[in-house]
């Protein structure tokens, strides 16, 4: 990759990087952080990888960073409660459900996260999601197939019911 296939990347994926960082758990300043480690580890290994690659490489690095910062947190809730009964929102009186989505997606586990992030936001397939996550295809086919099956869950418990 030379450097302005680097500039040109900055300026085409820095906005699709930062939102998958945010999507994958990280708060806006973690989310910062994680895309400025994953454009510096693209500059310093710009000339071993190949242009089209670099997007995929970047994704694979704000996982990667992502992932490690959430392993060595100190304090985390290991289970957060998926329903409050006093939170629950009938769908006649509002209910939003983008609001509920990504409520269900919070509770997801990492790398459920992620897969499905990068499937059905940023579009690509299971062998290039395999490749970014470091999994297998069918694990990746397993992971979407686990998240789906959570989300639904999740957005029926919520009070969404697609049936109306």
């Amino acid at each position: 990759m030379t450097q302005k296939e680097y500039n040109n990347g900055v300026s085409l994926w820095a906005d699709d990087v930062f939102r998958f960082a945010v999507r994958c758990g990280g708060g806006d300043e973690l989310s910062k952080d994680a895309v400025q480690e994953a454009y510096a580890s693209l500059w310093e290994r710009r000339e071993r990888v190949e242009a089209e690659k670099g997007k995929s490489f970047l994704f694979s690095i704000v996982h990667n960073y992502l992932m490690s910062h959430h392993r060595h947190e100190t304090v985390r809730q290991q289970t957060l409660p998926l329903l409050q009964p006093d939170r629950v929102v009938p769908p006649d009186e509002g209910f939003d459900l983008q609001d509920a989505l990504h409520k269900a997606l919070a509770h997801l586990p990492e790398v459920q996260r992620a897969a499905i992030q990068l499937k059905d936001v940023e579009g690509y397939s299971c062998k290039e999601i395999a490749e970014i996550l470091g999994l297998s295809e069918k694990q990746v086919s397993v992971y979407l197939f686990r998240a789906r099956v959570s989300l639904k869950k999740s957005l029926i418990a919520l009070g969404y019911d697609n049936n109306n």
